[in-house]
C-alpha cells in the first residue's frame, strides 16, 4: 500500500503506542461521522460534541490550508494513506499537536478512516521550531522587494510573495501559466525556455521578459508596460532528483526607461533632434544588411548652402535655428521607415530602405530639395534656404563608407552645377544603361556673392 507523507510526518515506527490512539470516520467533505471515547482522554470533547461538525473547525486556523491540501490530495488517491501532522483544539481553549494516519475508503458511502494519535512534548517542539522558521521565512520573503515563486515539475505554482502578484498583477493561480499570464506574447518562448532549463538543472540568470499589467478594474482597462529580470535555481528532494525550481522576478522597468533614455539621448543631435553621426552611420549599415525583398536601397546627402553666411551675419543663434528648421522641413516630406541624421555642421543624411528604383530614390531626393527651398524668419529677417541633395540608389552589396562616398559624390557634382539641385548616383541610369550620374535640378539659380555656390542661405532684413 502506497503512503504519501508530508515531509514533517514521522514513520509508522515513530509513534509510541503508549499515546491514546482515537479512531474517527468523516464523510468525504470532511464531516465528523463517529469518534470513540479516547478522544476525551487526547482533547477532553464528548464524541456528541463532534459529531456532525466539520472536523476543520477543529484546526488551527493556521493550518488548515495545509489540512485542506492534504485532505484533497488524499481522496484524490483512493487506498493509499496519508500522515498529516496539526494542531487540534481541545476544550480549554489551547492547542494540541496531534498525527493522523488518514485512508479513503471509496465503497457505497465513501469516507476517510481516521486514526489519531498525540505528538509527543520533543516531536511537538521540533513542530514548533519549524513552523516558526516557516513564518519566518514567509515574513522574510514578504518583506523582498523582489518576486519569488516555486514551481514544480508540473508547473503548478506551489509558493509565492506578495511583491510577485504586484510585479506580475495577477492574484494567485494554480498553473504556471496562468500566473504568468500578462508577459509579452513574443517573451513566452524565452520564458519557457529558461523554465525547461532550471527542470534540467541549469541554473539560469539574466532573463528579460516584458509584461503589460493591467492597472484599472473598470472598463476601459488600462495597462502599464514592464520589463522585469528572471532568475531560476533547480530544486531538488533529499535524494537530489529535481522537483521543480524557484524563481526571482526583478522589476527594472525604471532602470529600463534610463537605459533607453540615455541610449536615445546617445544616438539624438542635441539641436535638431535628428539621429547623430555614429547613430547615422550605423543605421546605413543596419539597412545594408537588412532582408529587401529584392528592392534597393537609396542614400540622400542633404549640404545646405550658405550656412557659413548666415553665422557670420546673425550669429550662430541664427544658424542653428535655420538647421532646426531644415530638419524639420526633411522629416515632413520622408516616407513612414525612412531615417535623417545629421553627420554635422550643415550635412544631413537620409536613409531609405526598400526603395523599389533609381527613380524612385530621385523623387525622394526632389521632395526633399522643395522643401529645402523657401525662405526662413529668424527674427527681423528673412533667410533664403537652400541646399545642393544629392542621391546614390542601389541594389549591390555596397559597404557603409562606399555607399556614403557616392552619395557625397552626388550632392558636390549638384554643387558643381551650382543651381542647388538633385543629383542622382545609381548603378544604373532609369533606362537601364550604364550611368554614374544622372543628374535632375529642382529650384532656381540664386544669387551669389562672388560667384560662390554656398550664397543659398542669403539674410535679408524686412523693411
Amino acid at each position: 500500500m502506497l503512503k504519501k507523507r508530508d515531509l514533517r510526518g514521522a514513520s509508522d515506527g515513530d509513534i509510541g503506542t503508549e499515546r491514546p490512539a482515537v479512531q474517527m470516520t468523516r464523510d468525504i467533505v470532511g464531516v465528523i461521522t463517529s469518534v470513540d471515547e479516547a478522544i476525551f482522554e487526547l482533547l477532553g470533547w464528548r464524541p456528541e460534541q463532534l459529531i456532525g461538525s466539520p472536523s476543520t473547525s477543529m484546526v488551527h486556523p493556521a493550518d488548515q490550508p495545509g489540512a485542506i491540501a492534504a485532505w484533497m490530495d488524499m481522496i484524490t488517491t483512493p487506498g493509499c494513506t496519508g500522515i498529516w501532522r496539526g494542531r487540534y483544539k481541545t476544550t480549554k481553549g489551547s492547542w494540541r499537536w496531534v498525527e493522523t494516519e488518514n485512508q479513503f475508503d471509496d465503497g457505497d458511502v465513501p469516507r476517510v478512516v481516521t486514526s489519531m494519535k498525540e505528538v509527543t512534548p520533543d516531536e511537538a517542539s521540533l513542530e514548533e521550531q519549524f513552523l516558526a522558521r516557516g513564518q519566518l521565512l514567509n515574513q522574510l520573503s514578504d518583506a523582498l522587494p523582489v518576486g519569488v515563486f516555486q514551481v514544480d515539475l508540473d508547473r503548478h505554482i506551489t509558493m509565492t510573495n506578495k511583491s510577485f502578484h504586484l510585479i506580475v498583477g495577477v492574484p494567485p493561480r494554480d498553473s504556471f501559466e496562468a500566473q504568468m499570464s500578462t508577459v509579452y506574447d513574443d517573451d513566452r518562448a524565452a520564458l519557457d525556455a529558461a523554465l525547461a532549463e532550471a527542470f534540467a538543472c541549469q541554473s539560469v540568470d539574466g532573463v528579460e521578459i516584458r509584461l503589460r499589467v493591467p492597472t484599472g478594474e473598470s472598463p476601459p482597462v488600462t495597462t502599464q508596460d514592464r520589463v522585469c529580470l528572471l532568475g531560476l535555481r533547480p530544486l531538488t528532494d533529499g535524494t537530489g532528483i529535481i522537483s521543480g525550481a524557484v524563481g526571482c522576478l526583478s522589476d527594472v522597468t525604471d532602470r529600463a526607461l534610463l537605459h533607453e533614455e540615455l541610449r536615445i539621448r546617445a544616438s539624438i543631435d542635441e539641436l535638431t533632434s535628428c539621429f547623430n553621426r555614429a547613430a547615422t552611420i550605423e543605421l546605413v549599415e543596419r539597412t545594408i544588411n537588412a532582408r529587401h525583398d529584392g528592392l534597393g536601397r537609396a542614400v540622400i546627402f542633404v549640404d545646405l548652402d550658405g550656412l557659413k553666411a548666415v553665422n557670420d551675419a546673425l550669429g550662430h543663434a541664427a544658424g542653428d535655428q535655420l538647421l532646426v528648421n531644415a530638419a524639420d522641413q526633411i522629416r515632413t516630406v520622408m516616407r513612414n521607415g525612412d531615417f535623417v541624421g545629421r553627420l554635422g555642421g550643415d550635412e544631413f543624411l537620409v536613409i531609405c530602405p526598400r526603395v523599389v528604383s533609381a527613380a524612385q530614390g530621385l523623387e525622394i531626393a526632389r521632395r526633399i530639395s522643395s522643401a529645402l527651398t523657401t525662405s526662413v524668419e529668424i527674427g527681423s529677417d528673412t533667410v533664403e534656404l537652400r541646399a545642393s541633395v544629392g542621391v546614390v540608389w542601389t541594389m549591390e552589396a555596397l559597404d557603409t563608407d562606399t555607399l556614403i562616398a557616392r552619395a557625397d559624390n552626388a550632392m558636390y557634382e549638384s554643387k558643381r552645377l551650382g543651381e542647388h539641385g538633385v543629383t542622382l548616383f545609381a548603378d544604373t541610369d532609369m533606362d537601364g544603361v550604364s550611368a554614374a550620374y544622372r543628374t535632375r535640378h529642382s529650384g532656381a539659380r540664386s544669387s551669389s556673392k562672388g560667384g560662390s555656390s554656398r550664397s543659398g542661405l542669403t539674410p535679408r532684413t524686412r523693411a
